[in-house]
């Protein structure tokens, strides 16, 4: 065989393999508990899955004739958990560079999507902690950052990962320039206003009636600001006291935007505006220092606090860059808050359907229902419990394999010690 023919069929079998990893399956889990999490908790149950959905849950379901049959007896089968602010798929492998925060102040036609890499190391790092979708943005730094895309943590191609390429735009109401404008609060107020009128007017000037006569000049960067402004598309605001609080609920309300906002210190100050405008809240300060004189387990009730007053909240670590290996840890501020006084149930939504409700895509995920996408994850206890292991990730339908970077790390050095003590006896 020459080496054109070497070539050809080694270039075949690499396509075959990249259709025929991680197959859909007829799965049928028999025998655990099922917490639906918007539903009754089945005990002794079964849950089926057909063409990548959820098709059945119940008790004694049959077994098709060609279903992969999981026997849960004795764990817990809950819906995937759904990670908020990530930088998973973007932060590149060891020597390839990442590509996280794009150079300037704003920047809100970067699109994340360009950037998604189905190799990236913390894919599969992410999804052995039992989260099988995440919310991956274009930076953080920024004053106006760049889109964000729902991704499933499944797929040899980005484009067989994403669930929603434009889910929100990302502003950081904190930032401030070096040594230029805006180098103050108040000027980064000022310019996020400025940009958020800019696209008001470009709007405007692109829907008149004589479409035929507009010669207005295409802008990126102010078109990317358009489907904010006008409602379609969520605005996520990072804050990170009372003052960039209360900054992101005037421009939100101003503008009569979508938007969200990312929570760390000064929550309690402005909890009563958030539950009164109804603005949702991603909550990433659970373990931070309390401050002077405060109480020391203030921010371990703070989750409590937001469910009490039925504000909409799910729960981040706030990791970007090497921070993106950790989201895998995503349930640890949700087992501290349960330990604090936030009820179970909602610590466990504010994981699964409550980032699903904040994105728009709880009629495909965040719980456990027919006809939803079949992100599941087996457990052998309670996600909240820190003994809890993840027994089954599936994912669109997919069982996947129980292995990453971080594994074979182990593995490797675990057949080093291994021989080393053999030698020594």
């Amino acid at each position: 065989m020459n080496k054109k023919a070497y070539f050809i069929s080694g270039l075949f079998l690499f396509f075959l393999a990249a259709i025929t990893a991680f197959p859909q399956e007829t799965i049928l889990i028999k025998n655990g508990t099922i917490v639906p999490v918007t539903g009754k908790t089945i005990k002794n149950g079964d849950l089926l899955i057909q063409n990548g959905k959820i098709f059945k849950i119940g008790t004694d379901i049959k077994a098709p004739s060609d279903a992969v049959i999981i026997d849960a007896s004795g764990k817990y089968v809950y819906p995937g958990i759904i990670a908020l602010m990530t930088a998973v798929g973007v932060t590149g492998y060891p020597g390839a560079g990442n590509d996280q925060n794009e150079v300037g102040l704003v920047t809100p036609q970067m699109d994340p999507y360009d950037a998604i890499n189905p190799e990236d190391n913390t894919i599969e790092v992410t999804r052995m902690g039992g989260v099988t979708t995440v919310h991956t943005t274009s930076g953080s730094r920024n004053i106006i950052n760049g889109k964000s895309v729902i991704l499933n943590l499944e797929g040899t191609l980005a484009q067989e990962m994403v669930i929603k390429k434009y889910a929100a735009q990302i502003f950081n109401i904190g930032v401030r320039g070096e040594n230029k404008y805006p180098t103050t609060l108040s000027g980064t107020v000022t310019l996020i206003r400025e940009k958020l009128d800019q696209a008001l007017k470009y709007s405007e000037k692109k829907n008149e009636k004589n479409s035929k006569e507009n010669t207005t000049k295409r802008d990126l960067e102010t078109e990317a600001l358009v489907p904010v402004v006008t409602g379609k598309v969520r605005a996520i605001f990072l804050t990170n006291d009372e003052v960039t609080l209360r900054n992101a609920i005037s421009i939100i309300n101003d503008y009569n935007l979508k938007g969200v906002i990312q929570a760390g210190k000064g929550i309690y100050k402005y909890a009563d505006k958030l539950a009164e405008e109804k603005i949702p809240v991603i909550w990433v300060a659970t373990t931070a220092g309390p401050g002077r004189w405060e109480p020391f387990d203030k921010y371990f009730r703070a989750a409590g606090m937001l469910a009490e007053k039925g504000i909409l909240f799910a729960f981040a670590t706030g990791g970007f860059g090497g921070g993106s290996y950790n989201i895998r840890n995503l349930p640890l501020p949700a087992a501290i808050s349960v330990a604090h006084g936030l009820q179970e149930e909602e610590a466990l939504k504010a994981l699964t359907i409550y980032p699903a409700k904040i994105l728009g895509i709880d009629d495909m995920l965040g719980s456990l229902e027919a006809g939803k996408m079949a992100n599941v994850v087996i457990w052998t206890g309670s996600p909240l419990q820190m003994t809890s292991g993840i027994y089954k990730v599936i994912i669109n339908g997919k069982l996947i394999p129980k292995t990453s970077v971080q594994t074979q790390l182990r593995d490797k050095f675990d057949k080093i010690v291994r021989k080393r003590m053999k030698k020594k006896k």
